[in-house]
């Protein structure tokens, strides 16, 4: 991935592909480009797409839950309609 388009204002999707892509493998090459994925203007509505996207992939799901790169129950308590979906579908660590 081109991490120069992570700076571009118009590019919200192709950052939330970038954490997301980070997220799922639990490491990142670059620490800066993951950053800026959540510090642009928009990083209210990336952090609401990727918690939304966990919900409806379980791959993503248990990566988040299991993730050394971002703080599950910080993102969560932002947005307590997530939280509810989250906790209503019970983890996916149980199921397994």
């Amino acid at each position: 991935m081109y991490r120069t388009r992570l700076y571009d204002l118009n590019a919200r999707s192709y950052r939330i592909r970038y954490a997301i892509a980070a997220i799922l493998r639990d490491r990142i090459a670059n620490e800066g480009a993951f950053r800026v994925c959540f510090e642009m203007l928009d990083e209210e509505d990336v952090i609401r797409a990727i918690l939304s996207r966990g919900l409806k992939d379980p791959r993503l799901r248990a990566a988040l839950e299991r993730s050394h790169l971002v703080d599950l129950t910080h993102w969560l308590i932002r947005f307590p309609d997530l939280a509810e979906a989250y906790y209503a579908t019970g983890s996916s660590s149980a199921e397994e």
